[in-house]
């Protein structure tokens, strides 16, 4: 019996379409991405910004209907993928406190 890799996940991953806005704590800069899943510990988005792993963020996401509120949490970058053929970064974070 073969086990599919997704299903070796503690939390369950749904595509979602929302924007994503981070900073790195302690600065007003903030930088923007377009969310492409979310489970109950992490989300995976797609950014112009590079981030290496290990960063922590700040992170608001933001789901596109209006009437379901804000995720705001701090975070820590654990994956980071460089699309080569549009130039954007594919970034996982775990989600260490939601505030």
């Amino acid at each position: 019996m073969t086990i599919n890799y997704d299903e070796k996940r503690s939390f369950y991953r749904m595509s979602v379409d929302c924007h994503v806005e981070f900073s790195r704590p302690g600065s007003s800069e903030t930088f923007k991405g377009d969310g492409k899943n979310l489970s109950a510990n992490g989300v995976k988005f797609i950014t112009d910004e590079k981030l290496n792993e290990g960063d922590e963020l700040d992170v608001i996401v933001h789901p596109v209907i209006q009437t379901v509120t804000p995720l705001s949490a701090k975070a820590k970058v654990v994956r980071v993928v460089h699309d080569e053929d549009n130039g954007k970064y594919i970034v996982g974070l775990s989600m260490q406190e939601v505030v």
